[in-house]
């Protein structure tokens, strides 16, 4: 009784959260009518790592200490070499993708230039997406259900947590449709996180995955 209590309350605090995410999105196009700054890199860089700790980390610590768990043991950095050995292993598998077409038409296989949108690719966005979705939600879920169905539903509630996002940037039908870099890829991908951090058990396993993933991307 307890785990289908923890599980369904998981349910509604990703509900919430989404809601909440919208509400952001809507606050931040408000923000940018009124304050210059909202529209610079580093203002932007700023309110959006804000609300991901608000709406996405506070609620990822809550739901994984209402399930009697551990930080420690969600990132289990003991276990390094697991989670270093999947985690790079399938990130660089993945990368491929992005690495080998990049090699045959000439262009960097590397970012070449620092920026703020750069350092919430690489950084933010691995480590805040991973904790909450792979350390609370998918962990969660994995004390109810199989593995595999776990990680299919965490993976398709990581593509819903972008779905916001596509929207109020004018891109969620083409990400929608298109077989390849839309909603699609995000979903295989997702399961390939959430496979390498349930291997290494360790959420880290997940983070480096997608880090080497959106590094070569």
């Amino acid at each position: 009784m307890r785990t289908e209590n923890f599980v369904k309350r998981t349910y509604i605090v990703f509900a919430v959260q989404m809601a909440a995410w919208i509400g952001a999105w809507l606050l931040k196009i408000s923000l940018e009518k009124i304050s210059p700054w909202m529209q610079h890199n580093l203002g932007s860089f700023s309110y959006w790592t804000i609300a991901k700790i608000v709406l996405w980390i506070i609620p990822a610590f809550w739901l994984i200490r209402s399930s009697r768990r551990s930080i420690a043991e969600v990132l289990n950095l003991q276990n390094w070499k697991a989670w270093l050995g999947w985690g790079g292993g399938i990130g660089l598998l993945i990368g491929l993708t992005g690495i080998i077409p990049k090699y045959v038409q000439g262009r960097p296989i590397l970012p070449t230039e620092f920026s703020f949108s750069l350092l919430n690719v690489l950084i933010i966005a691995p480590v805040f997406e991973e904790f909450l979705m792979r350390g609370a939600i998918q962990t969660n879920l994995h004390e109810r259900y199989p593995f595999w169905l776990a990680n299919i539903i965490t993976s398709v509630l990581f593509v819903f947590l972008h779905i916001p996002g596509w929207y109020f940037m004018g891109v969620l039908w083409a990400n929608l449709t298109r077989p390849v870099g839309g909603a699609f890829s995000i979903f295989l991908v997702s399961l390939l996180f959430g496979y390498a951090a349930h291997r290494s058990r360790s959420v880290m396993g997940g983070v480096v995955c997608h880090f080497l993933n959106n590094l070569f991307a």
